[in-house]
């Protein structure tokens, strides 16, 4: 089984772009999360792909507006990072030229919110979201505890 982690040049003019490669179903997958720009990928994330045309089905306008194809025909998409017990970290904005990283903190669950997040212990606190300029994706992950235990 291959599974290998590396540091690597990506797209956007990082050298802080996360590849892993690990086998699934028999296929050898990598994968790329570029800490520099927040985009992500994956081998099987190319155009006209299944994959590719689900998250586009799926995804709010702004991450449609946001698609990147690379020269190696790829599709990047902005990452939406969810730590459940620590907080997300997700795009805001109203179009491509007008958005930020926003990163919120995970807050336990009152007795109130227990319907309402039935099963959950935290959720996420949107009255104090932070906003980040679009290449800082690395410190809103630092907001949420990413790179913590």
């Amino acid at each position: 089984m291959i599974n290998k982690d590396q540091l690597v040049e990506g797209p956007f003019g990082s050298n802080a772009c996360y590849e892993q490669t690990f086998e699934y179903e028999g296929k050898d997958i990598t994968t790329w999360l570029c800490f520099g720009s927040g985009f992500t990928t994956s081998t099987l994330m190319v155009k006209d792909s299944e994959l590719v045309n689900n998250a586009v089905a799926t995804s709010p306008e702004l991450y449609k507006d946001l698609m990147f194809e690379d020269k190696a025909g790829r599709v990047w998409l902005p990452a939406t990072i969810t730590l459940p017990q620590k907080g997300m970290v997700f795009i805001d904005g109203s179009n491509k030229e007008e958005w930020k990283w926003a990163a919120v903190k995970a807050i336990p669950v009152t007795e109130t919110d227990k319907e309402i997040v039935q099963g959950q212990t935290h959720k996420m606190d949107m009255k104090n979201v932070k906003h980040f300029k679009q290449k800082d994706f690395m410190d809103a992950l630092e907001v949420i505890g990413f790179f913590t235990a």
